[in-house]
């Protein structure tokens, strides 16, 4: 697999509750009645591939027209956490790789950020 693209963010949350959010992402953390993420157009909740408690999630495509692509979320103390999108080749074009790294900048810094409360 190739990595299209990768990056970190620092988020309050204790890592336990941002793991159980990325487990359950049919379930919003905070049980506040509605779904997180909040999943954009024509895209569907992914299911969970692989985990390691507290440490490592890796969701299936949540974007039906791209099926071979994985979103890996590796945890770290201070609940630093880094995202990474993985794909087998080909590699889908530049444009289409910017719009799934904005898609998955905002599930972090904004969904996550908000379905976990702090």
């Amino acid at each position: 697999m190739i990595v299209l693209g990768s990056r970190t963010a620092v988020l309050s949350p204790p890592v336990s509750v941002v793991w159980k959010a990325l487990m359950r992402p049919d379930l919003h953390p905070l049980n506040r009645g509605f779904a997180w993420p909040i999943m954009f157009e024509d895209a569907t909740l992914p299911r969970i591939v692989e985990s390691s408690e507290f440490d490592r999630v890796v969701w299936s495509s949540p974007w039906p027209q791209l099926p071979d692509i994985l979103l890996q979320f590796d945890l770290r103390p201070e609940t630093r956490i880094r995202w990474t999108l993985l794909a087998h080749t080909p590699a889908p074009g530049q444009q289409t790789v910017e719009w799934l790294r904005d898609q998955v900048s905002h599930l972090v810094n904004i969904d996550l950020r908000n379905a976990t409360g702090y």
